[in-house]
């Protein structure tokens, strides 16, 4: 029996010897033992290590705090763990994941303390590399957010009109722009990318350039449609589609064309009442047609607004400041919902756009 549980205990040693770095010293820290994984790791032999203070492994960039923190831990017969980064032979620094050990007689005397160390320095340089890695790619997003951000477009007074432009992520598959055009009309749209990883924010990124050249001509929506969307159908992927609320107002401003496809109704306030304009065509897609254009009377308006499908689908949505109807109606409320936006977590980018009737003022 005796001989069994003799050879489970060398078993067990063996696991130990092969897997971690092992080491006792006396009462002052001097090592009395050192197992082969620790002269591996280190480079010494056992002739150099044994009879020397731990303290000839101590990297002198580490904090005496550090060291006063553990010898108080392990004199208190506790048990201390703790990462080090300690010296080798050549010079080489190496990290250890520690545990220490005060063994305690009968008498409850310190006798000894063990020492159990892991190696993780490859574990501590691949996340140091992995770190970089992740600072470099949101570094490289950022920018890559700050081109995007740099393409829109708001040639509106800011008096009477409204944005609230809230990316869910660094690249944000919501767009959006507002021109002022040489014939006195307004053009203004929202694009909603949908599709997976970057992909969609480069759409839309492509997309209005696209269309920023395209509103520098003649011509009203159902030009620009008939010349962007065969465009748009070239870069879009297979998988990809594009959402969009385009809206142009004639120059004296009664009269109102748009195109949508994929996206909420947009809202347009008269003096009286609040209509919602559903969308006329479905999102765009690599083998879809040219969009319908839809014209409409909209003499006597007080305001329209668009947004994107962020604002109404979140866990808030039910709350009155996010409520679009809600908004249009009382605009002061817009102000608020956009500084109330980073008090809350979206899984989709929101945007909002509302335009006051400033044609007869």
């Amino acid at each position: 029996m005796r001989d069994c549980e003799s050879n489970i205990l060398e078993q067990y040693r063996y696991i130990v010897d092969e897997t971690s770095m092992v080491s006792k010293s006396d009462l002052l820290g001097t090592i009395t033992y050192i197992n082969n994984k620790f002269l591996e790791i280190t480079g010494y032999s056992a002739e150099e290590l044994l009879g020397q203070p731990h303290s000839i492994l101590r990297n002198p960039d580490t904090p005496s705090e550090v060291f006063k923190e553990l010898w108080d831990t392990i004199q208190a017969k506790k048990v201390w763990r703790g990462i080090v980064e300690n010296i080798k032979k050549d010079g080489s620094k190496y990290t250890v994941e520690a545990s220490i050990y005060p063994i305690i007689n009968c008498d409850g005397n310190i006798l000894e303390y063990i020492s159990i160390r892991h190696d993780i320095t490859e574990l501590k340089e691949l996340n140091f590399k992995n770190e970089m890695l992740r600072e470099y790619d949101v570094s490289q997003q950022n920018i890559a957010r700050e081109k995007l951000e740099a393409g829109i477009v708001n040639e509106l007074d800011k008096k009477n009109c409204k944005v609230i432009y809230h990316p869910s992520d660094i690249l944000c598959g919501d767009f959006y722009s507002l021109f002022q055009r040489d014939d006195g009309s307004i053009f203004i749209y929202i694009l909603d990318g949908q599709g997976h990883g970057v992909s969609p924010a480069l759409t839309v990124f492509a997309a209005s350039a696209t269309i920023k050249e395209l509103i520098k001509g003649k011509g009203g929506l159902k030009k620009i449609c008939k010349k962007l969307f065969p465009t748009i159908r070239t870069f879009l992927g297979e998988l990809e589609q594009l959402s969009y609320t385009m809206v142009m107002i004639n120059p004296k401003g009664n009269k109102l064309s748009y195109a949508s496809g994929g996206m909420y109704p947009f809202k347009l306030k008269n003096k009286k009442d609040i209509f919602r304009i559903k969308a006329n065509n479905l999102p765009f897609m690599d083998f879809s047609d040219i969009p319908e254009v839809t014209k409409i009377d909209i003499s006597g308006w007080k305001s329209v607004m668009l947004y994107s499908d962020g604002l109404v689908e979140h866990a808030k949505k039910d709350e009155e400041h996010f409520l679009p109807s809600r908004l249009i109606d009382d605009p002061s409320l817009i102000d608020y919902t956009s500084s109330a936006l980073n008090n809350y977590e979206f899984s989709d980018d929101v945007t909002l756009i509302h335009l006051e009737n400033n044609f007869n003022s």
